[in-house]
Parts: C-alpha cells; sequence; structure tokens
C-alpha cells in the first residue's frame, strides 16, 4: 500500500467529501477518487459507502483507519530516525582485508578509529586479493587493504601504501640454522618446502622457484598449506620449511622462527585501495588515520 494512496484514504474518512479531500491535499477531485479506487482494487473491498452528499466508511473501512493511521505514523517515525542518524553522521564501512598482513596492526587501529567515531559501523570481510578486487569493483567493500592489484581503474580508486615486506625464511626452532640472523639460498636446497599453490600465490611462487634455479637447485616442495595459519602449523610441527612474508611473525607459534635471506629482496607492498571520489567523511577519517600510523606499522614490521 502505498503511502500516498493511505493519505489520500484518511483525508476523505476524516474530511467525508472528496472534494474538501482535494482541496486540504492540494490536488483535484478525480486524483483523490483514483487514489480511493486503486486501494479498493488492491484490497478487494470497498471502502466507503457513498451518498449524495457525504461519504461514509464501510466496515471494512473503519477496520483500515486505524491501520493506515499506524503506518503512516511509523513512516513519520523512521524518516525521523533515519534523519537523525544522518545528522549524526551515522555510517557503515566495509572493509576488506588480508587476515596476516593485517593481524598486528588493523585491530588497534580500528579499535582507536571506532572510539573516535561512535557513530560509525566497521564491517570486516577476510578476502584473498582477488576476491577483494571483484568486491571493491562490485562496490561490496568501500576499503581494501590488499597486495598490487594492478587490474583496478587508477581513474576510479586511490592507491596508497601501508607498508613494505619481504620475505624471509620460515623454520621450525629446533632447526639447525634457527638462530642465525641470515642465511643463503643453497643453505636450504634439502630441505623440504611448504609453499602456496602457484595460481594463489604467482608472483612470490615464480621469485622463489627462480632463486633456487639461480642457485642450481629446484625446491621439493611437499606440501601445499590453505592459508598463513596452516603454513605456520605445518612449519612448527617439523614438516618443512617455508619462504614468506615476514608478517607471519606475528601468527607463529613459538617453536617458529623467521630468518633473513641474502639473495630474496622481493619487496612486498600492502596498499589500501578506495574510491577516488564520493567519500563519507567517515571513509576519509578511516584514510586519514591509516596513512598516519603507516611509518609506525612499517617500524613495527622492521622490529
Amino acid at each position: 500500500m502505498d503511502i500516498k494512496t493511505l493519505r489520500t484514504f484518511i483525508t476523505v474518512a476524516k474530511l467525508k467529501n472528496f472534494s474538501a479531500a482535494a482541496r486540504e491535499l492540494h490536488t483535484v477531485q478525480p486524483t483523490v477518487s483514483r487514489h480511493v479506487s486503486e486501494l479498493e482494487n488492491e484490497l478487494g473491498v470497498k471502502l466507503f459507502q457513498r451518498t449524495t452528499h457525504q461519504v461514509e466508511l464501510s466496515q471494512a473501512g473503519a477496520i483500515l483507519l486505524p491501520e493506515a493511521l499506524n503506518i503512516i505514523a511509523n513512516d513519520q517515525r523512521v524518516k525521523s530516525l533515519v534523519g537523525q542518524s544522518m545528522e549524526q553522521g551515522e555510517c557503515q564501512i566495509n572493509i576488506g582485508y588480508l587476515a596476516t598482513a593485517c593481524s598486528f596492526f588493523l585491530p588497534t587501529l580500528l579499535s582507536n578509529f571506532m572510539a573516535t567515531n561512535p557513530n560509525t559501523q566497521a564491517n570486516l570481510f577476510e578476502m584473498a586479493a582477488d576476491e577483494q578486487y571483484q568486491a571493491l569493483t562490485e562496490n561490496k567493500i568501500d576499503i581494501a587493504f590488499s597486495r598490487r592489484q594492478p587490474k583496478l581503474d587508477g581513474n576510479q580508486f586511490m592507491v596508497e601504501k601501508i607498508y613494505s615486506d619481504r620475505l624471509m625464511a620460515i623454520l621450525p626452532l629446533n632447526h639447525p640454522l634457527a638462530e642465525r640472523k641470515s642465511l643463503t639460498l643453497s643453505e636450504l636446497r634439502n630441505e623440504r618446502f611448504i609453499l602456496f599453490r602457484p595460481n594463489e600465490w604467482t608472483e612470490m611462487y615464480e621469485h622463489i622457484l627462480l632463486l633456487c634455479q639461480e642457485n642450481g637447485f629446484s625446491p621439493n616442495i611437499t606440501c601445499h598449506p590453505d592459508n598463513m595459519r596452516h603454513l605456520v602449523t605445518s612449519v612448527s610441527s617439523g614438516l618443512g620449511i617455508s619462504i614468506a612474508p615476514k608478517c607471519i611473525k606475528f601468527i607463529a607459534q613459538d617453536n617458529c622462527v623467521c630468518v633473513p635471506i641474502d639473495e630474496v629482496n622481493l619487496v612486498l607492498p600492502l596498499y589500501m585501495y578506495y574510491k577516488r571520489e564520493g567519500l563519507a567523511p567517515q571513509l576519509s577519517e578511516l584514510v586519514k588515520a591509516c596513512l598516519n600510523k603507516a611509518p609506525d606499522i612499517q617500524l613495527m614490521l622492521q622490529s
């Protein structure tokens, strides 16, 4: 039932006259008659008993009247609530993120942001890089913390670097090389490697294989983990070693260590992506908060 039609019905019921209702509603009588007729057709009942000089509510009309008044009142209440929330700056921000790459900074950053923006609702969505690309282009998320997204339209999306990571050797705590300050790739030639599948980790996977080949061996890859925590658990359990971003140290167990590799120099930035135009004020504030904290986040990773 249309709100405008219900208002017409209520006005006719109050004034008991179509012409008077038209004058009060600042319209013409045929429009009032059409609204009432549409409502009667929708409900399948007659709402008024028409006489020569006035109209009276039918039994069905008498039942509808208080309900129509309630619907109109609720419509006003909802509009008022929404208006108040807009005045107070209420907003929802949908955030896509890479779990391990963001685990050491995003919780504190968001917690501090929410404390100063109490009318903002933040929704977190853990997503792989390709899922973030899809969600950004389909407006399902407002901001993404991701690795490189070269397919995103630079005219439409802004990109800001949050920090730069590098690949490390991930070793069990009891490994002979675990206490080294750094190691060479050739020292890992006889190890069992735990690496993500090539289609999930293309750039890093190809980089590792090429460096191994340059050092005279092909890695013995025995396991493809489903995620970073699976990788850490596998290494910690002595199933092999891995090469992964240093940020993994923030979820590494006590029996797993990260050691730099001399030949591995691939830089792995984490970027923040968001639309260039139409940003809500709260989203702009979140972007500023992230950029202000970026130097501290880089220091956290290097420590």
